[in-house]
């Protein structure tokens, strides 16, 4: 059955090479390859299970759980300038994260504090994703990494279990970018604004999308315009007359200049 996951997860690279195709003019292409990582790894893992290696793989578990928690991490840093210096911070957070594995000589410890950190990195990936459009691939990844974290904390689970538990965590984890990639895509019935704004949302998650969000109603108010950015678009006030649409728009991608195609060095 573990051979279905290593189908399933190599038919991944599809989607995940049409998101590095889509970012890699803009901040998110670090992401991006930290996501490529931890997929490689979870396929070089799930063949090794199907072969029958399940105990010498533990290292390639514990390292995709960690790559997936600095692809999350990566994405708090997406913005010019710094994007690249960022990167050097998720390097150290890597190394951090595999502390685990040098202190138990190549076999990661399982000690509840060095798991609890890992969860915790991984969270914080999966939650900037939750309210956006891709809710169901940060829900899926969450699964998959949630199982794969159970089996790093009771490794008895797995031979308990069977292989159709660890067969659910890796359909999951092959799931999520296939989800990712047809959640995403143009919405019919939206304005160039909302389009512009959803579509970033989307990419970039909570964090960055409440940030820039805020910093238009500011520059909004500072123009004296009668609308407001929510989370789900723009809203104009009863009664007023909003300002020009390509007006808006251009004040939106101002702010955006700084994730999207570099035209500036870092």
């Amino acid at each position: 059955m573990l051979w279905l996951c290593g189908a399933a997860l190599l038919s991944a690279a599809y989607p995940l090479l049409r998101a590095y195709l889509a970012n890699q003019k803009t901040t998110l292409l670090q992401a991006t390859l930290w996501a490529a990582g931890a997929w490689a790894c979870w396929l070089v893992v799930f063949i090794g299970s199907a072969l029958g290696e399940g105990a010498e793989v533990a290292f390639g578990r514990y390292l995709a759980l960690a790559l997936a928690g600095c692809a999350g991490v990566a994405v708090l840093g997406a913005r010019r300038p710094g994007v690249r210096a960022w990167n050097f911070v998720v390097c150290g957070l890597l190394a951090v994260l595999l502390l685990p594995v040098a202190e138990g000589l190549g076999r990661p410890r399982t000690e509840l504090a060095y798991l609890v950190f890992l969860g915790g990195t991984l969270a914080v990936g999966i939650i900037n994703y939750l309210p956006t459009r891709l809710w169901l691939a940060a829900l899926l990844l969450g699964a998959g990494t949630g199982l794969e974290l159970a089996f790093q904390a009771s490794p008895s689970l797995r031979e308990r279990a069977g292989d159709w538990l660890e067969l659910v965590s890796g359909l999951c984890l092959a799931a999520s970018p296939w989800a990712g990639l047809m959640l995403t895509g143009r919405r019919a019935g939206v304005s160039a604004f909302d389009a512009v704004w959803l579509d970033f949302r989307d990419r970039f998650g909570v964090v960055w999308g409440q940030r820039t969000r805020e910093q238009f109603n500011r520059a909004a108010a500072h123009e004296g315009w009668p609308v407001a950015l929510h989370w789900d678009g723009l809203v104009v006030e009863e009664g007023k007359t909003p300002p020009d649409a390509a007006e808006l728009v251009a004040k939106l991608q101002a702010l955006l200049k700084r994730f999207g195609p570099e035209d500036e060095k870092d």
